[in-house]
């Protein structure tokens, strides 16, 4: 896998996990609203996280897109990395720890939301439905 490659994808997590850490720093403003019992408060923020949100899906398809144009092989071994895969070189390490770290915060977020959505929901909550 070349060099270039692994570090434009190291670029773009990059960007991932700052705009993750946005709507991780959202999801906890809402989960302070809820527990203020401030519906209003948390629904408003539950509107600005759309953007980021929607941004978050952009960047993955980017991703996504930009490994279809790479030979099979290269593309093949940084979608195992993006999965989690172990880092098989030193060259490697660096970005499966990004990957690692984006997929610590996202667990985290996804946690603190079906908080959130459980109590303002109840059983009417997508996390309830879904279970």
């Amino acid at each position: 896998m070349g060099k270039i490659e692994l570090e434009e994808l190291r670029g773009r997590k990059k960007s991932e996990v700052v705009k993750l850490i946005e709507v991780a720093d959202v999801t906890r403003q809402v989960a302070e609203a809820v527990e203020h019992g401030d519906a209003m408060a948390a629904q408003m923020l539950l509107g600005e996280r759309e953007a980021p949100v929607r941004a978050l899906s952009e960047m993955e398809e980017g991703i996504r897109t930009y490994l279809e144009e790479l030979p099979e092989s290269e593309a093949y071994r940084l979608n195992e990395l993006l999965h989690g895969a172990e880092p098989e070189t030193e060259e490697e390490k660096p970005f499966a720890e990004q990957v690692a770290q984006f997929r610590r915060i996202l667990a985290s977020v996804v946690a603190l939301d079906e908080q959130v959505s459980v109590r303002m929901g109840g059983n009417r909550s997508f996390y309830k439905k879904f279970k």
